[in-house]
């Protein structure tokens, strides 16, 4: 006992090298088995929010055996949103999510900022661009990286609340519905994490059939068109006796 040295760790990185020792220390040669459900008070009681979670239930499911329950992803939610079944055709990306729904300076970063972050970190490790998942496993984790995932959450909350709040329970069923499916396609051996298909959204005929009816919007009314002006209530009488007065002939001042 004598030869037992104490340290205290209280630094970030101190935090992370004693995760990585006892994770690689002790994770055992299989994966886990049975398999392990992130429950945390109930499957669908605490939402994880996701933008995609394909190949995130992917990961988690084939290195760790975690089947994720009770997800919101942010991507369906806001396709749902979409007017028209032309509209709802393909994805969007989170960029283009956050570009259009989200305002950025309230969270007191530039909206330039933000997207030039997700660029360099994603060269980092995306191979068209000469990159290596590898980098992930670097310590400390580059500073790129650490920016590139706050970059892919901390707009999250804000998407999810302005898609969420305010939908109609049936709305919130059908969305909740394709989550699900995607949670747990990707836990198939078949699953394909890459591809062009990807970009096509996932709702059938019946589903956009009622998203079109659900997110129907009619069209502003323009009170200034003559049409507007009904025949069985507009007067056509010249009734403006100051009008009839002024096109009298002079007669000269009044006495």
């Amino acid at each position: 006992m004598r030869d037992i040295k104490i340290e205290i760790i209280n630094t970030t990185e101190q935090i992370g090298d004693l995760v990585d020792w006892l994770v690689f220390r002790h994770a055992p040669p299989v994966p886990y088995s049975p398999t392990m459900y992130i429950d945390l008070e109930g499957d669908d009681k605490i939402p994880k929010v996701f933008f995609d979670v394909r190949n995130d239930s992917d990961a988690l499911f084939a290195h760790f055996r975690v089947a994720l329950q009770g997800v919101e992803d942010v991507q369906l939610m806001e396709s749902a949103t979409r007017r028209t079944t032309e509209s709802r055709k393909f994805l969007s990306g989170l960029a283009k999510c956050v570009e259009k729904d989200v305002l950025i300076s309230l969270h007191g970063i530039d909206p330039a900022s933000w997207k030039a972050a997700k660029e360099k970190g994603g060269r980092l490790f995306k191979a068209e661009h000469g990159g290596s998942y590898v980098v992930f496993n670097q310590r400390p984790i580059p500073e790129e990286i650490i920016l590139y995932c706050v970059g892919d959450v901390m707009c999250l909350p804000e998407l999810q609340d302005r898609f969420w709040k305010g939908a109609t329970h049936r709305w919130r069923d059908l969305v909740n519905e394709e989550t699900k499916k995607r949670v747990a396609a990707p836990q198939k051996s078949e699953y394909q994490p890459h591809g062009p298909d990807r970009a096509v959204a996932p709702w059938t005929e019946d589903q956009n059939r009622v998203l079109d009816e659900w997110n129907y919007v009619p069209p502003p009314r323009d009170y200034f068109e003559e049409d507007w002006f009904e025949e069985d209530w507009h007067d056509d009488r010249d009734d403006n006796d100051f009008e009839d007065w002024t096109r009298a002939d002079w007669q000269g001042p009044p006495s």
